[in-house]
């Protein structure tokens, strides 16, 4: 019960700070349809050779990274250094009864509603108007694989974005940081490019790290592009990534909450 409150609490603060969530989104947006853009070009230009390639899959996933985008990219981290840590905000979890994982996950998720509102709102604006260049998976049972790919998506990117907030109980600047990890994600996430469309030892670390299965296969997913095989592959690595961050949080949450002064930073 106490959760749902924690929810409802947060879920009247993300509609009073609306226009925060739509920034956010934008950004998301303006990213997407950039590269579209791009492609688009290319294609009409009849400059892409590559066979394996279609407008209509590569118009698709674009439009889905604007969903992607808005549901899976979470932004608790600077809420987390910053308001919690740097500012000594931390100290009212510490004397709280239950997890402060748990807290900042319920605390974030009417964040992700907003800002997937928008997303899907987006998409069917898009597919509207270019409604003959989508293609979505339409077999129920790869769509139940696609939702627990999301959700696994969902909290690897969450856990890893506490990770992120945490490290400035060491750090008296995370920004340094921050803007590593979100270059990073940009790239091997795939919002550039398709990750399949990078050189080979790029994307060969794109699949062992942990943003593709934050965004990107979830993406592929939904555009029905994966068998029964490479599901459980993606499922099974994903699950992987899930319990190594959780170990990592917890690991560092330990050690680093002898830290904290109290007093912020």
């Amino acid at each position: 019960m106490r959760y749902v409150r924690i929810f409802l609490l947060n879920l009247e603060l993300a509609l009073e700070h609306r226009g925060r969530s739509l920034v956010w989104f934008f950004i998301a947006l303006c990213n997407s349809l950039f590269y579209f853009i791009f492609w688009h070009g290319a294609f009409s230009a009849q400059s892409v050779i590559n066979t394996t390639i279609t407008q209509s899959s590569i118009s698709t996933y674009y439009f889905l990274l604007v969903i992607a985008g808005a549901f899976l990219v979470v932004h608790i981290e600077e809420d987390v250094a910053y308001w919690d840590i740097q500012q000594g905000g931390l100290s009212r979890y510490l004397t709280k009864p239950f997890s402060y994982y748990w807290s900042k996950f319920i605390e974030e998720i009417p964040w992700r509603i907003v800002q997937g509102v928008f997303g899907v709102v987006a998409f069917l604006f898009l597919t509207k108007v270019f409604d003959s260049l989508v293609v979505l998976e339409e077999r129920p049972l790869f769509i139940v694989f696609t939702v627990v790919s999301f959700l696994l998506a969902y909290l690897i990117s969450f856990t890893y974005k506490m990770i992120i907030g945490i490290s400035t109980l060491w750090f008296t600047d995370y920004s340094g940081l921050h803007q590593l990890t979100t270059v990073l994600l940009f790239i091997f996430a795939g919002f550039v490019i398709p990750i399949e469309f990078l050189p080979g030892f790029l994307r060969n670390i794109a699949q062992i790290l942990p943003f593709a299965y934050m965004i990107y296969y979830p993406v592929r997913a939904m555009q029905g592009l994966l068998d029964i095989s490479a599901f459980e592959k993606i499922l099974s690595i994903q699950f992987f990534w899930l319990i190594g961050l959780l170990f990592v949080y917890r690991f560092l949450w330990k050690r680093g909450v002898r830290e904290f002064t109290g007093v912020g930073q």
